[in-house]
């Protein structure tokens, strides 16, 4: 009955296996499968992903004898979604494969493929007999040279692909020369990785996009120590085509400088704070405002979100960004109100939005962390819309703690009224509520999940 089902719905039945090995296993069950599905289950991979079904390094070791194999496999891939993997640390801690499928011929050509160093390949070697997965990986990523989109969950200490990313960036001729998009993760619900570990990805020609989650800066950046960095990559300032770059529960305590610096022409940049569940130490909005600078004339989106349970505001001396108005081309911002406006000695506003917003802006949303602010936040939306600073403002929303005051609500329903005139739309958000998160998901989604 499968067998006589058309190529489609045994393409679409193949899909809906989660795991590349048992998409492998109904290809290679007979020839009618294997003719209809065995270019198609290549497209998109997942590895490294539940252990504890199916061995990680066998899911690796399967894959890379395939497209060695067959190299015209490795041409198919598009995607490649790696959950965390084995690393020499982590299999010092928690132990070694019990067997490992390795074919000594293919991984010692490879292996030498890979590098003319005698001492590195003889050590390579035995970290592949001995099944550490992240040895393995070093080897078939580099194979996938169609691929458009990758996903790394970093684990502890993976030399092998860091090193091996950094070769491919610094390669003359191009490792991923389609490489579009990449996202990163830490291996932990605690702690992070540093940001620094995707900075090869910089140096690839059709990179646009990148992400991730539970990130943090590794290293101070500066101009003068930028060629002596401890990850052997130097910065090059505006040499990336990456626009977008997304970064969910993460921590830009030195700004993000070497990701930001690198690009050419940023269009969107969103940064939500993790706070001290990825760091002990702020993040510094100081020094990413200054990064963004750069890109005033070409960035569109900016959202910078803080950790509601993180550090106060007033404790961080560089919780300050600046003023807004050159940013000429920026039609969505979303920003904590003294992110953005000076403050006295008491911590009272000292500027008006009008002041600091641009012509361009079509979407508004400023948070506050002092319940106090609410009342300035509210007049001075009024004062946005009675000047016309912001002709094509078509949206304002107002993150709160609460609306219970019977004067709050009253000015927040003639706001209302004041935007229905001028044709804005006003939303009013409780801080962390489902209605908050729908609307943001819908406007600007963070269009990746992560595989631990």
């Amino acid at each position: 009955m499968l067998l006589q089902l058309p190529a489609e719905i045994l393409c679409l039945i193949s899909a809906q296996l989660e795991y590349q090995h048992d998409r492998l296993h109904l290809a290679s069950s007979c020839r009618r499968l294997y003719t209809a599905l065995h270019r198609t289950i290549f497209v998109k991979v997942k590895l490294c992903a539940d252990p504890s079904r199916i061995p990680e390094i066998s899911q690796v070791s399967q894959f890379l004898y395939t497209i060695v194999r067959n190299p015209k496999l490795a041409s198919a891939v598009q995607v490649l979604d790696l959950g965390s993997w084995q690393t020499k640390t982590t299999c010092d801690d928690y132990g070694y494969p019990r067997h490992v499928d390795f074919d000594h011929d293919i991984m010692e050509r490879l292996v030498r493929e890979a590098t003319s160093d005698s001492n590195r390949q003889e050590t390579w070697i035995e970290d592949l007999e001995r099944g550490i997965t992240d040895a393995w990986l070093a080897l078939m990523i580099p194979r996938l040279n169609n691929l458009r989109k990758i996903s790394l969950v970093w684990s502890l200490d993976a030399d092998y692909v860091s090193g091996m990313l950094i070769d491919a960036a610094k390669s003359e001729t191009p490792v991923f020369p389609h490489l579009e998009e990449a996202w990163a993760a830490h291996w932990d619900t605690e702690n992070g990785s540093e940001t620094e570990l995707m900075l090869p990805f910089f140096q690839f020609p059709a990179m646009r996009k990148l992400g991730g989650d539970m990130l943090h800066d590794g290293w101070e950046w500066t101009e003068e120590g930028n060629q002596h960095n401890p990850w052997g990559l130097p910065v090059e300032i505006s040499c990336s085509n990456i626009t977008d770059i997304d970064l969910r529960m993460s921590c830009a305590n030195d700004g993000l400088q070497t990701w930001i610096r690198s690009c050419k022409a940023l269009k969107t940049f969103r940064h939500s704070d993790g706070g001290s569940a990825v760091l002990y130490e702020p993040s510094n909005q100081r020094r990413l405002y200054e990064a963004l600078s750069l890109h005033k004339a070409t960035l569109q989106a900016l959202s910078i979100d803080s950790d509601v349970y993180g550090m106060d505001p007033e404790e961080n001396e560089n919780f300050f960004m600046g003023s807004f108005a050159d940013f000429t081309n920026l039609k969505t911002l979303h920003a904590p109100c003294i992110g953005i406006v000076e403050q006295d000695d008491l911590g009272w506003p000292t500027q008006s939005l009008v002041d600091i917003l641009p012509p361009s802006l079509e979407l508004l949303s400023l948070f506050y962390h002092d319940a106090a602010l609410l009342g300035w936040v509210l007049e001075q939306y009024e004062l946005l819309l009675d000047s016309n600073v912001c002709p094509k403002l078509r949206t304002i929303c107002i993150r709160h703690h609460g609306l219970t005051e019977t004067e709050i609500a009253r000015n927040v329903e003639n706001l209302k009224i004041r935007c229905e005139d001028s044709g804005v739309f006003l939303r009013t958000f409780r801080s962390g509520s489902m209605d908050e998160m729908e609307y943001w998901d819908s406007v600007w989604p963070f269009d990746h999940d992560f595989d631990r």
